[in-house]
């Protein structure tokens, strides 16, 4: 898996350079431009630190303090346009500085300017805190506080040459409270912009330290300082400007312009001395500059590791310490003595160091302890138990092609899974269950569904025997039970009486402000010869520019289908990211992530010269999916993995080193979470009409349409089509085997996923060896043997094809859970289908288990209904995906219909959550 680093633009401070030992001297006036009188309580100081003066009644001012080699002197004044002289000080005791400042035309008053704020104000505000502040999962944002908000203005930037962005001005100093770190800190915004991929800002800082009564808590506030320097840039730099890399806990890599990006792994032991090698402090140049401060030459992207602090990076699987990555786009970069970069447009930081913010920065006077070393536990550290519970949360949010149901009526749906951290999607679980309960908490209906790529698209038919009342819908994983029960999902299911509807109720747009604009387009058209209606969604973000999203769409007849104005939106449903529960578990893992259907099992001991440890061998039907896995000491075991619809036999022995079934093996039932919380309803009236007039979406049996059309005219080659498993995650073609002759298989798939290692691995699972097919026939391993071993007896001229599959294995099954690498031979070409081995289940238990609910298609189904047939919903697409900003899709319009209703749910590329409905007028 390639990882590339998100670029981020870090804050920019401008111009200072290392302190001097000897103290010195600056003294000057303020004056006002226009009326030459002196301004008294002006703020004179060094830009990003905290040494300064205020001036007299006569405008005068006194600094007297060790001064940078070169530094910029500030002046401020409410009402006055803010000035900056850059002075050198070198050599020099006392310098002379003078200002005028410029009066500010038409300010407005504080009360002017709040009443001006509006909802869209808020909006952009939020957005400017999560660049400005901190990053968001950084625990320091919530102990920051712009005290003065409303000085700020915004405003949509339409550029003439490149992207469009939005712009943020402050005519007066940001008040900036920094509890964390113990500052105030005046920030004077001298530019920000927001990007639709980046964002950056730069201006002065003047920072005022807040001592604390406490000496406790100072303490620990200068703990979190010194902590905050550890790993950073000005760390780094100044570590490589002394020479002491290596002592200071870093390691220096750079990237291998020469090695393949798209077959570059997350395992740090693989890349090293392919895709990135390491360096030497010393092969860094650094020429000092005649001002006192030097010049850095760096070509090339560089990879830098800071070993002494634990960080569950994201980029590597096996490495857990900050990670970082720095270009100069010039080739080279100017710092002062102390690390501090004098230019911050000639380094690009991405990674660790990218992460920094105001929240995070110090001011240049700051004094890093010599040799320290942290042992406080980070705020931010990922590896406390809180921040590892609150990282492995899963929520499912769910969106259905209607607010309510008549008995025997199908369910649309889809479930989008959300994560506290997206980073875990691909590790988290694969099983999703979905129960509707009563009003007296029964489970009256229970289906069970496939997570693929963090969602759920599917329906199911209510059963027609259900009494018309308040019901309401539980979904949940097996791994959300460790965690509050409030993160279950619950959505209100009213069944109604079929010839009642609801009563007519006024939905509440969602407002989106300039955070989105969506644009529908409609038009008539004939497709094969019939009337259809077509539909064009455009999606712009907030810098007006086309954004990808992910969404489900549901058209429906607005007199057979009424929308419930207590639905909440998505929008609503991520408000559970900001949930940080605390940690009140005694074991994380008491439910285990299911990567498929799940057995658990008891193995007895029938004699007593049995072992306690067992291999527990299992078996699906006629050898469709099998699996070896060991009991405890107790005898407990579990499997999986498994992937079936419906139900299956499962044959299940402890297997001697002869294959002799011993013992026997009993299933452990799963169990059901009892229901725990408040009961989710709709408040909604009730409208008794004739029963001809209600209408119900198709349900009952329908046929299902043949995946695949034999030829009889034309021999088809059943490896072409990956033997039926589908298309796999990573492909290597004859093109890329030809590129490497002569090489042992292994060491081909090592450069697509290091050490082979292609399955669910994250929490120290031994998951086994992956799942091997060799010409379309599954292999059977010898006792101790590796798939390293088995691919290195082939060499890549012998083979014409790899294909890989990680993530999406389910439907190899139980047998798939640790990859599957599937490779044919130039001399085992097939034709058709190969007769497979019947099992022979002598001697096994045989178990009847229940798969996932069968899948239900919806344009199957509508597709045997008369296209003129009356019916709620005319089309629904769980899983739209725009393409350069744009939704495209059509229906077929139901005689004598006018008028839809359009709804739309999902999320932008972006993470900006959206519910919208759109009438849809023919007339």
């Amino acid at each position: 898996m390639l990882f590339k680093p998100l670029q981020v633009l870090i804050p920019i401070f401008l111009f200072l350079v290392g302190f001097q030992i000897h103290a010195q001297t600056i003294r000057g006036k303020v004056i006002n431009s226009k009326t030459k009188e002196p301004l008294q309580f002006t703020n004179v100081f060094i830009n990003n630190t905290t040494i300064g003066s205020t001036t007299n009644e006569k405008g005068e001012f006194l600094i007297q303090t060790d001064l940078p080699a070169s530094l910029e002197l500030v002046a401020s004044f409410v009402g006055f346009r803010t000035r900056t002289q850059k002075l050198e000080s070198r050599g020099k005791s006392l310098l002379e500085v003078n200002f005028e400042l410029e009066p500010l035309e038409n300010v407005l008053t504080e009360v002017e300017t709040r009443s001006k704020r509006d909802k869209k104000w808020e909006r952009h505000l939020e957005r400017f805190k999560r660049v400005f502040l901190a990053v968001p999962d950084d625990p320091i944002f919530k102990e920051m506080e712009i005290q003065n908000p409303w000085v700020l203005d915004f405003e949509l930037i339409k550029a003439k040459k490149g992207p469009n962005y939005i712009h943020a001005r402050a005519d007066q100093a940001l008040v900036v409270e920094n509890k964390a770190l113990g500052f105030e800190i005046e920030y004077y915004l001298q530019d920000y912009r927001f990007y639709k991929s980046k964002s950056l800002y730069y201006g002065l800082a003047f920072f005022k330290e807040i001592i604390q009564e406490d000496s406790l808590v100072q303490k620990s506030k200068e703990e979190l300082k010194e902590s905050s320097y550890l790993g950073s840039s000005r760390h780094f730099f100044r570590s490589l400007l002394v020479r002491q890399v290596g002592e200071e806990g870093f390691v220096i890599y750079k990237k291998n312009p020469h090695f393949f990006n798209e077959m570059r792994t997350n395992v740090l032991n693989e890349e090293l001395g392919k895709s990135v090698d390491y360096v030497s402090q010393d092969s860094i140049r650094r020429i000092p500059l005649r001002n006192g401060t030097f010049r850095v030459i760096l070509s090339g992207d560089y990879e830098i590791h800071y070993q002494k602090k634990p960080w569950r990076n994201e980029y590597y699987s096996d490495y857990y310490h900050p990670v970082s990555w720095i270009t100069a786009p010039k080739g080279y970069f100017d710092i002062d003595r102390n690390g501090i970069i004098i230019d911050p447009t000639q380094v690009e930081l991405s990674g660790y160091m990218g992460r920094q913010r105001l929240g995070r920065f110090l001011p240049y006077d700051f004094k890093p302890a010599e040799n320290f070393e942290s042992n406080l536990a980070e705020v931010d550290s990922v590896e406390s138990e809180l921040a590892r519970f609150n990282n492995l949360r899963e929520k499912p949010w769910i969106t259905t092609n209607k607010s309510y149901y008549y008995p025997g009526e199908p369910i649309w749906f889809h479930a989008k899974m959300l994560y506290h951290n997206t980073l875990m999607q691909d590790s988290l679980s694969r099983v999703l269950y979905l129960e509707v309960l009563n009003p007296s908490y029964e489970i009256v209906q229970r289906e069970s569904y496939y997570i693929s790529e963090g969602a759920v698209s599917g329906g199911f038919i209510l059963s027609d025997t259900l009494e018309p009342d308040d019901y309401f819908i539980r979904s949940y994983t097996n791994w959300m039970r460790n965690f509050p029960d409030r993160d279950m999902t619950l959505l209100p299911l009213p069944i109604l009486d079929k010839n009642q509807m609801p009563a007519y109720q006024v939905i509440k747009e969602q407002e989106f402000f300039d955070d989105l604009t969506i644009k529908m387009e409609q038009g008539l058209a004939l497709d094969s010869g019939k009337q259809v209606v077509e539909i064009k969604m455009s999606f712009l973000d907030q810098t007006d520019e086309p954004t990808e999203a992910n969404l489900t769409v549901s058209v429906t007849d607005p007199s057979l289908v009424v929308r419930f104005n207590e639905r909440k939106t998505l929008e609503q449903g991520l408000e559970w990211l900001d949930d940080r529960s605390p940690s009140d578990f005694v074991q994380l893992d008491q439910y285990p992530i299911e990567f498929g259907i799940t057995l658990e099992g008891k193995f007895e001991r029938t004699k007593k010269r049995f072992p306690y440890i067992n291999p527990i061998t299992i078996v699906q039907g006629d050898l469709e999916d099998y699996g070896i896995v060991e009991t405890d000491s107790s005898g407990y075991f579990r499997a999986t993995g498994l992937n079936f619809t419906d139900s299956a036999s499962i044959a299940i022995a402890a297997m001697d080193e002869k294959n002799r079934p011993y013992g026997e093996v009993s299933l452990i039932e799963n169990t059901i979470p009892v229901f725990k919380g408040s009961y989710p309803k709709y408040h909604y009236e009730k409208v008794r009409v004739p029963a001809q007039t209600i209408r119900f979406d198709q349900s009952g049996e329908y046929i299902e349409l043949e995946e695949f059309v034999k030829e009889d005219d034309k021999m088809q080659r059943w490896e072409d089509f990956n033997y039926g498993y589908g298309e796999p995650d990573r492909k290597v073609t004859p093109e890329d085997l030809n590129n490497w002759p002569g090489l042992p298989l292994w060491e081909m798939i090592g450069m697509q996923f290091g050490n082979g290692r292609l399955g669910n691995y994250n929490y120290g699972l031994d998951v086994g060896q992956p799942l091997l097919i060799i010409d379309g026939q599954r292999y059977f391993y010898q006792e101790s043997e590796t798939a390293q071993e088995v691919c290195n007896r082939y060499l890549t001229s012998e083979v014409k094809s790899i294909s890989i599959y990680t993530l999406n294995t389910h439907i190899f099954g139980l047998a798939g859970f640790a990859g599957v690498i599937m490779f044919d031979t130039i001399k085992g070409e097939r034709f058709g289908v190969s007769d497979r081995s019947q099992f022979n289940s002598e001697g096994f238990q045989k178990f009847t288990v229940k798969g996932f609910s069968k899948h239900l298609d919806f344009n199957q189904m509508n597709s045997q209904i008369n296209a003129s047939q009356i019916r709620p919903t005319v089309f629904w697409k769980p899983d739209g995906k725009t393409d350069k900003g744009e939704f495209t899709f059509k229906f077929a319009p139901v005689e004598g219909v006018r008028t839809y209703d359009l709804f739309i749910e999902g999320m932008t590329e972006q993470g900006f959550p959206f519910t919208k409905i759109f009438r849809v007028d023919l007339n």
